[in-house]
């Protein structure tokens, strides 16, 4: 993600999605109300009974619902048109979902800015500079070695098989073994603690058979998937594949299990708090260290209050997924817990 202006006069952040994480960041910022600015498609009639056509416009909506859809990679926001362009194909106060994807810019506009929520899109963006994922595109010919990163792909290395159908069956497998071992010598190296292998052909599925054959400890996480080719267009497929963006959410997921592990646990210690009053006393004694606050709670007013609070006392707030695992228990302890800082600092 890149935070590319702020415009004070309308509090509207503009802002570039670099990778499906984004997606993750911009639901849990989205609240009832606010609304979101960019390019999409709208199907025109000229004529009555006109099957139309599909024209490209600018579009602010006023967002009523946000879902991501993981098989595309593609948040969907929907919400009644407030502005658009060209005239001629927009409908104010006309219902239209916005497609929101890797490399498309967007506006952001709130009634206000809270400082847990620009602190998101912040971290977002410091996040985005850190290797996220391995992928590596391969085929009989090449392996084109990457590190995706919130900004786009870091091309590292360039690995030719050197093989040839012309080869002796004895000269061949020893190439591909080379092959391979280079392979494997630059997933080690990778600074990501998962790789994607992917590539068209069976290639990738004889590199899978060989490390497990030769039961080769790599000290990595390795998934194998598809791609149409072994260059840089097959490392932006497979980034946007549904095994990227399960991978990407794992990561959230994690995250989110350690500090709900921690909350639990200071409950039988009487060191977290999940009752309102309990809280806002957690905070104004500045025995909380940590807000946990599930996304679908950022609308509710009580617990506004309790965040505005922690905001001022300089307590870090962390958001959830209330879809998520985590989410869903949190949510069984009202969507809103303190955690104290004796208990992060253990």
């Amino acid at each position: 993600m890149q935070i590319l202006h702020f415009y004070d006069d309308t509090n509207t952040l503009k802002l570039r999605i670099d990778s499906p994480d984004d997606l993750y960041v911009i639901q849990r910022a989205l609240n009832s109300g606010d609304s979101v600015e960019g390019r999409s498609y709208r199907r025109f009639k000229s004529t009555e009974g006109d099957i139309g056509s599909q024209k490209e416009i600018e579009v602010r909506i006023s967002i009523e619902k946000a879902e991501l859809d993981k098989v595309s990679g593609k948040l969907r926001l929907t919400g009644k048109i407030l502005w658009g362009r060209p005239e001629r194909y927009i409908s104010i106060a006309s219902y239209h979902t916005l497609n929101i994807g890797v490399g498309d810019e967007v506006r952001i506009t709130k009634p206000e800015w809270k400082g847990y929520i620009i602190k998101m899109f912040k971290e977002a963006e410091k996040e985005s500079r850190k290797p996220r994922l391995g992928i590596i595109a391969m085929d009989d010919e090449k392996a084109t070695v990457s590190q995706a990163k919130g900004y786009g792909i870091e091309i590292i290395a360039e690995i030719r098989s050197h093989l040839s159908k012309r080869m002796k069956m004895r000269e061949y497998e020893e190439e591909k073994q080379k092959y391979f071992n280079e392979i494997i010598k630059m997933i080690g190296s990778i600074s990501a603690s998962t790789v994607i292998v992917a590539g068209p052909g069976f290639m990738k599925n004889d590199l899978e058979k060989y490390i497990k054959e030769k039961g080769i400890k790599i000290g990595k996480n390795i998934v194998y998937a598809s791609a149409s080719d072994a260059e840089r267009s097959g490392i932006r497929e497979v980034m946007q594949s549904p095994e990227a963006m399960r991978l990407l959410e794992a990561e959230h997921i994690k995250k989110e299990f350690e500090l709900l592990n921690k909350f639990m646990a200071g409950l039988r210690l009487n060191a977290s708090f999940s009752k309102e009053e309990k809280i806002r006393d957690s905070i104004e004694s500045y025995e909380a260290g940590a807000i946990i606050v599930n996304d679908d709670m950022l609308n509710d007013a009580k617990a506004k209050e309790l965040l505005d609070l922690a905001e001022s006392h300089n307590i870090s707030i962390y958001i959830f997924n209330s879809d998520d695992d985590a989410g869903m228990q949190l949510k069984g302890f009202g969507g809103i817990g303190s955690i104290s800082k004796r208990l992060l600092a253990s």
